[in-house]
C-alpha cells in the first residue's frame, strides 16, 4: 500500500481543493491569457497636402513617373550598381514588404539611410507614394 495521499505528494494539487483560491487562480490566467492574446492594429493616416490627387492611385500612371523621376536615377536605383533596380514592380513591391521602402523615405533628411539621398521629395510625391502604399500597391 502506498501511504502517500494526494496532497502530500502533490502538494500544488491543494491549492485547487479551496473554491476560493481556485476561483481567483482562474480568473488571473483567464486575464492574463485575454489581455495576452490581444493583436494590435496601427492604422497609419496622413494628411493630403493641399493640391495634391487624392484618387487611388494606378502604378503605370501615377507611380512610376514618381519613381522614375526621384529613384531610378542614373545613379540611384536604375540596375547597372549594387542598389536595388525600381525600374520594376516586382522590386519595388518587395522592398514595399519589407517596410523599408516607407521606411527610408520617412526618416529625416539629414539621415545618411534617407531616400531620395541628397534629394527632397516633392511633398505631392510623398503623398502620392504613401498613399498606394496604403492603398495596397497594386500593379495596375
Amino acid at each position: 500500500m502506498n501511504a502517500c495521499t494526494r496532497k502530500h505528494c502533490f502538494p500544488a494539487v491543494g491549492i485547487f481543493q479551496n473554491k476560493k483560491t481556485s476561483g481567483l487562480l482562474l480568473f488571473f490566467v483567464i486575464s492574463i491569457l485575454m489581455n495576452g492574446c490581444t493583436k494590435d492594429s496601427v492604422q497609419t493616416t496622413f494628411m493630403k497636402p493641399a493640391g495634391c490627387d487624392s484618387a487611388a492611385f494606378s502604378y503605370r500612371k501615377d507611380i512610376k513617373p514618381v519613381i522614375t523621376s526621384n529613384c531610378s536615377g542614373r545613379t540611384c536605383h536604375s540596375g547597372g550598381n549594387a542598389n536595388y533596380d525600381y525600374r520594376t514592380y516586382e522590386v519595388i513591391a518587395d522592398r514595399i514588404r519589407s517596410g523599408y521602402f516607407e521606411e527610408r523615405l520617412l526618416l529625416p533628411s539629414q539621415d545618411p539611410l534617407h531616400m531620395p539621398s541628397n534629394a527632397a521629395m516633392g511633398i505631392c510625391d510623398l503623398f502620392t507614394l504613401r498613399a498606394w502604399i496604403h492603398q495596397g500597391f497594386k500593379n495596375n
